[in-house]
């Protein structure tokens, strides 16, 4: 997150550690009312906002990550501010703009927020930009208060080609504790191994939408 107090911190720890997959968390909040608590974008703050404004607020992100020197594999979205289906297009153009290779996409996250509408075009459209995405989104290891409609959990019987694993480690907060927890635990790792799954990064990685 470009803008945040600890992106200094968090490059140096990236440069620190070349076998890490870096990417851009786009943050858009200053945007949109936001349902703090649950960290879901509501409505935006200003209906008349000209689209342009969110574009260049994009691109300025990815320009100033880009300009850390780190090789960056990937662009997902804070509150999934790039799903929304009037942003997707403009974020996926500038991605590829920018050579990154893969953007979250998953359609799960449509399920029950968007009754009726077409999301087909999507899989076209990365296509199109020759961008990546996985097959299968578990959006971390067990429910929590932000949970979306579409959301599924990590399952390692759930068959698949390609999963990302979304998880929020971390210290001072029980959620984030807990995640912690389940990324160390050894029965974890021996459940990946088990089913023959292996752990990797976005880097040198491709995989049709």
């Amino acid at each position: 997150m470009t803008d945040r107090d600890a992106f200094d911190k968090a490059v140096a720890l990236a440069r620190a550690n070349p076998k890490l997959g870096i990417g851009l968390h786009l943050d858009l909040d200053s945007f949109f009312n936001v349902q703090h608590g649950v960290g879901r974008l509501l409505d935006y703050k200003d209906p008349a906002l000209p689209m342009n404004a969110i574009v260049q607020e994009t691109e300025r992100q990815l320009k100033k990550i880009l300009a850390t020197g780190l090789p960056i594999t990937h662009v997902d979205g804070h509150h999934h501010a790039h799903l929304r289906p009037e942003l997707f297009a403009a974020v996926a153009a500038l991605t590829a703009k920018y050579k990154i290779p893969v953007l979250r996409y998953f359609r799960g996250f449509y399920d029950g927020l968007y009754p009726g509408v077409d999301f087909s075009w999507i899989p076209d459209l990365l296509r199109r930009f020759e961008l990546s995405c996985t097959q299968v989104f578990f959006a971390g290891w067990e429910p929590v208060a932000s949970s979306l409609p579409g959301y599924s959990y990590w399952d390692a019987t759930q068959p698949f080609e390609t999963a990302e694993l979304m998880v929020h480690p971390g210290v001072g907060e029980t959620w984030r504790e807990r995640e912690l927890l389940h990324c160390t635990a050894p029965e974890v790792r021996a459940t990946i191994e088990k089913n023959g799954m292996t752990l990797t990064s976005f880097a040198g990685w491709s995989a049709a939408c």
